[in-house]
């Protein structure tokens, strides 16, 4: 597989010093935590013994008879039988039989792929809930300074009751958006808790990690190729071929083997048996259902891959552009030079306050939609690498 990967947007890991574990190690926690995941494990290993038993010869069977007659004439007879059908004998069976544990396999892996991409996907959405908290912190510390501000010049008759007024709105915004990013975070909390087996993960990071993805898109489906979906389908192909075989073992007589004794009192009666069994009525449409079956299972796999291609070539395009959007805002964005020049305008008086909350409110606007386009492209990232799981 062709692995040439190319930064295209980088982001900054700036944890702040409190983020101790980064979100692979996060993620390796709600892997070995998830409860679904555990579930699913001891499932598949029930049904995995479950198919090779069904793959192993028919049970030797013994009967033992003891038969009255007329003037202690009585007999007992004896029965050892043992059945071998092609099915078994030539392997299809078991081959069959161990593509199925594989297919089960691949459906554990679709549900860890499933579990940690929205695992991925929350730390994406905290850390984003993380950083526009402390933004809303920041932006209610300002509106209460300047709701001070103006309630001690209302009282000294420098403002009117107007603008003491909109600094009370401007207060009460930043109160109710911050107070709003509060209950969102503790929701995605508590959902990536439940994903962790109950036990809580402490995301504390304000942006985002690190993220590449390839630089080239045909060289990202040539390395997407053990792609858990991709290799079900084609195991799903191998196993309707497999049945195909094994059902023409099975249109083969059975052949029975076995040992019969009969016992009188004045003689007795000994030896092996042999029987065959001919299946006639049904073989032909049996063989004939399993031909359509691989047919069927060959077009689905076309599907499947011509619907992954433009899946992931949709998702590429998407992550892409959304990486270099994000990269703009970000630049356009500087927190704390920002707000403190508005400060200053304002209160050297060379600005409204009506301007002031214009400019502060255009100012978060953007801020936010940097963030946003940060947490979009990271979310469009966890999607296309569970294409790779």
């Amino acid at each position: 597989m062709i692995r040439r990967y190319t930064a295209i947007i980088a982001f900054a890991f700036l944890c702040l010093g409190v983020q101790a574990q980064s979100s692979q190690e996060l993620l390796s926690k709600v892997e070995n935590n998830n409860l679904s995941l555990k579930a699913l494990q001891q499932q598949i290993e029930a049904d995995s013994q479950s198919n090779l038993a069904s793959a192993a010869l028919t049970d030797p069977s013994v009967e033992f008879g003891y038969l009255f007659g007329l003037e202690g004439m009585n007999k007992h007879t004896l029965s050892v039988r043992q059945s071998f059908d092609f099915g078994a004998i030539s392997g299809a069976r078991k081959t069959a039989a161990l593509t199925r544990n594989e297919l089960l396999t691949l459906e554990y892996r679709a549900a860890r792929r499933d579990v940690l991409t929205r695992a991925r996907t929350l730390l994406a959405e905290i850390t984003y809930y993380n950083a526009l908290i402390e933004e809303y912190s920041i932006r209610l510390d300002y509106a209460r300074q300047v709701e001070q501000a103006y309630r001690t010049g209302c009282e000294q008759g420098e403002f009117s009751i107007l603008d003491l007024r909109k600094a009370s709105v401007s207060l009460a915004e930043a109160e109710g958006l911050l107070e709003l990013a509060q209950v969102e975070r503790y929701a995605l909390v508590s959902e990536l808790a439940a994903l962790n087996g109950g036990e809580e993960i402490e995301v504390l990071a304000k942006s985002q990690e690190k993220v590449m993805i390839p630089g080239n898109f045909e060289d990202w489906v040539q390395s997407a190729d053990g792609s858990s979906v991709l290799q079900y389908v084609s195991k799903q192909v191998s196993l309707s071929e497999q049945q195909l075989k094994l059902t023409r073992n099975e249109t083969m007589p059975n052949i029975t083997i076995g040992y019969m004794e009969e016992v009188l009192p004045i003689e007795a009666f000994r030896g092996p048996t042999i029987g065959v069994s001919i299946p006639l009525w049904s073989s032909s449409r049996k063989v004939s259902s399993a031909k359509a079956k691989v047919q069927a299972a060959k077009a689905q796999q076309k599907s499947v891959y011509a619907e992954f291609y433009a899946q992931a070539k949709a998702l590429y395009n998407k992550a892409l552009r959304l990486g270099e959007t994000s990269a703009k805002y970000n630049a356009l964005t500087a927190p704390e030079e920002s707000l403190r020049d508005l400060k200053t305008a304002l209160d050297a008086g060379e600005i409204s306050l009506i301007d002031y909350i214009a400019e502060l409110s255009f100012y978060y606007d953007t801020r936010e939609l940097a963030l946003r386009t940060e947490r979009d492209y990271l979310i469009a990232v966890a999607e296309l690498k569970a294409l790779e799981m």
